[in-house]
């Protein structure tokens, strides 16, 4: 049985009228940017969790094993949130679109388009995780022990890393966006279907 031909639904859309496609566009970006937020910012705070722990366990001396998360509890939070984030990748990757540009729609891969939003993205994420590392250490330190330049250190290693994964995804998605649209645009030259 489909939902639209359950009653409880029919008497719903007596009640709520026909769909107003402005009110579903606004929604849509709503829920775009609530999405966008509170992954962004679980992100964040998953990774200085993860700095902070790692930076006392480095102060404590080391001696015992390091423990990723606090609790399982924190362990299957992240881990659904990494599942979420990846299946809306997924998906919007199938569909074609994963920002603004089209790559289908161009004749050449945009090496210098990618460079430059990869090369940004490495370089914020290595301030960033140099800074979180630093406030993270005088937290728990004084701040004439903390290790600034292993922590910048850190910093880079992890930025030319997201550097480099950030430039082998949007190749990707360039090549599976080609791929879609060729694959589209032999089924429409196909006479055979109709």
């Amino acid at each position: 049985m489909k939902l639209q031909n359950m009653k409880l639904a029919q008497k719903w859309r007596e009640y709520a009228g026909p769909k107003d496609e402005r009110l579903e566009t606004e929604n849509a970006k709503i829920y775009k940017l609530g999405f966008m937020l509170l992954s962004f910012g679980m992100l964040t705070l998953l990774v200085y969790q993860i700095m902070a722990q790692q930076v006392a366990w480095v102060h404590d001396g080391a001696g015992e094993a390091f423990r990723l998360f606090a609790n399982p509890v924190d362990a299957v939070m992240y881990a659904w949130l990494f599942i979420v984030m990846t299946v809306c990748a997924v998906l919007q990757t199938r569909k074609g679109y994963v920002d603004t540009n089209r790559f289908g729609q161009t004749e050449h891969i945009p090496t210098g388009y990618f460079l430059l939003i990869s090369g940004i993205t490495g370089i914020a994420s290595a301030l960033a995780i140099a800074a979180m590392r630093c406030i993270a250490e005088a937290q728990i330190v004084p701040i004439e022990s903390v290790f600034w330049g292993a922590n910048l250190a850190t910093g880079v290693v992890f930025g030319v890393t997201i550097f480099v994964a950030v430039f082998g995804a949007l190749c990707l998605a360039f090549f599976e966006a080609k791929q879609r649209r060729a694959k589209i645009e032999a089924e429409l030259d196909c006479p055979d279907d109709l």
